[in-house]
């Protein structure tokens, strides 16, 4: 599982992302992928996962333009394919999502003393018990002067990586956590989400949690909108189904979680 990828050159170690583990260097993926070629691994996408010996597949979460520029030309480079769950929301009307302009916050404003209460401590805890409209009312409040400098990939540029063989997944319409959502309101939001992705052409067999969250109720909702498997990080064991709780390992800069 990653989430942003950037050349190490370019990289501050005191970003929040590199310090929460959701930002690694292009180097250490490349790194990945040429060990496990060498250890004769294959590379598939989560619908393509069998019961074979030595596969594996990289998943890259919330559409983050980085991917584009910089997961693209490793996969064209080693010939693999990969699995892509963007935010569709906000790819679709290129807006930001309210935890970026949080991040950007603590990078612009919070000492680097007190970024582990922020980033992984009780702050982003709460922050993340907040459902989407709360959150930007939230980051509002924080009144960041600088322009946020994350930004994610186009519909374009999504429907490209599809139609090189990678698999686009679902991974909500605005990020929201399922399970802190109603039965009604993840049934309006799966919907949402899959329809975006119809109307651009794009068929999603797979789906991501958000932040790896998920219930029952919203497996039986992705299971009623033929959606055949979904990644989580841990899984639960709540189901007979390991294809509605597949495992991720999280990668960082230094390691794998």
């Amino acid at each position: 599982m990653f989430h942003r990828i950037m050349p190490k050159s370019m990289i501050d170690i005191d970003d929040a992302y590199f310090i929460r583990g959701t930002l690694i260097s292009q180097e250490r993926l490349e790194n990945i992928i040429q060990s496990y070629l060498q250890d004769g691994f294959s590379f598939k996408t989560i619908s393509e996962i069998d019961n074979s010996d030595k596969q594996i597949a990289l998943t890259f979460d919330d559409g983050y333009l980085d991917n584009y520029l910089y997961v693209k030309p490793l996969l064209e480079k080693h010939n693999i394919k990969a699995t892509f769950y963007p935010v569709i929301g906000y790819c679709k009307e290129q807006r930001v999502a309210p935890l970026d302009q949080y991040y950007h916050y603590v990078n612009e404003n919070v000492t680097k003393q007190n970024k582990n209460f922020w980033i992984t401590g009780e702050r982003k805890r709460y922050f993340l018990s907040l459902n989407t409209r709360q959150q930007k009312k939230y980051v509002k409040k924080l009144n960041s002067k600088s322009p946020v400098k994350v930004s994610y990939m186009t519909e374009q540029q999504l429907l490209e990586l599809y139609h090189l063989g990678n698999e686009i997944g679902g991974h909500s319409y605005y990020h929201d956590i399922y399970t802190n959502l109603s039965e009604n309101e993840i049934i309006k939001d799966v919907a949402k989400t899959l329809n975006s992705f119809t109307q651009l052409g794009i068929k999603i067999t797979s789906y991501a949690y958000t932040d790896g969250q998920y219930d029952l109720k919203t497996i039986n909702i992705l299971k009623n909108n033929n959606i055949k498997s979904a990644c989580a990080i841990k899984s639960l064991n709540i189901t007979n189904n390991y294809d509605f709780e597949i495992e991720r390992k999280f990668v960082t800069e230094n390691e794998i979680i």
